[in-house]
């Protein structure tokens, strides 16, 4: 195989594995918080048994190791998407697989930070009759907001597969146009107030589920402020006026 065949067998192959760890890793986040994060501990058991004897024996140090693994992922993501980091990752490796891995490293990441955590199932509160349901809608709603805002967003220009793609089709970078349609003309961030709404409707909360939910969220809103600095500067004055007329999170008229 020559070169340019290999390199392309090689982009192609990163960037369709990026689409499939994003997809596999958004289907985990659905059973952990389905499923998984208010179970007890020994219901299941993804972690290593040493890890497991060490956090749960005397002092029980589970709040402390979900704490850091969620704030050790969020570091990972937000410090990959710095221009420095970028920037320097260019000096190894080709342009167009930069994103690929950006999103390979987030979603296998979040499955990481799903099947280590371990669940605190001492209880916080526990609802019952019509308030379980409206809590169990507003968790499917949040995953329908979800996969809605997909309607409106290129898949693959996020997993990084899309600019694989382009350079492979001699096609030159997207147009870069700023133009929001459906969920995003109700508020500037509907993918994070889907994953807001998916954290916290719940019939039972227990500790584990409101420190993940709380640290998340925490997460979220520091996110959001630096996806705004950026979108200012890429889009100045056109973004500046998108903020004063679409609310940030909640969709209230303004």
């Amino acid at each position: 195989m020559d070169t340019p065949s290999r390199d392309r067998t090689i982009d192609l192959t990163l960037g369709y594995a990026s689409l499939l760890i994003f997809a596999a890793s958004i289907g985990v986040l659905v059973w952990f918080l389905w499923a998984l994060v208010d179970a007890p501990a020994e219901a299941y058991d993804a972690a290593p048994g040493w890890l497991r004897r060490t956090l749960e024996g005397p002092g029980d140090a589970r709040a402390t190791f979900d704490a850091l693994l969620i704030l050790a992922w969020g570091f990972l993501h937000s410090f990959m998407a710095r221009a420095a980091f970028k920037a320097w990752l260019q000096r190894l490796l080709r342009a167009q697989l930069q994103a690929a891995l950006y999103a390979i490293v987030s979603s296998g990441g979040l499955i990481a930070l799903c099947l280590l955590y371990r669940p605190i199932d001492r209880e916080v509160y526990a609802l019952e009759g019509g308030a379980v349901l409206l809590t169990r809608l507003l968790f499917y709603g949040g995953w329908a907001l979800f996969a809605y805002c997909w309607l409106h967003l290129d898949l693959l220009e996020v997993v990084g597969l899309r600019p694989i793609l382009r350079h492979h089709h001699g096609q030159g970078p997207g147009d870069g146009a700023f133009r929001p349609t459906g969920p995003f003309l109700w508020v500037r961030h509907p993918v994070e107030l889907a994953f807001l709404i998916t954290f916290w409707s719940t019939p039972r909360m227990t500790v584990g589920h409101l420190l993940f939910a709380a640290l998340m969220t925490l997460y979220t809103f520091i996110g959001v402020d630096l996806e705004e600095r950026k979108m200012l500067d890429l889009y100045g004055a056109g973004y500046l006026d998108y903020m004063k007329r679409v609310p940030q999170l909640i969709p209230l008229p303004r």
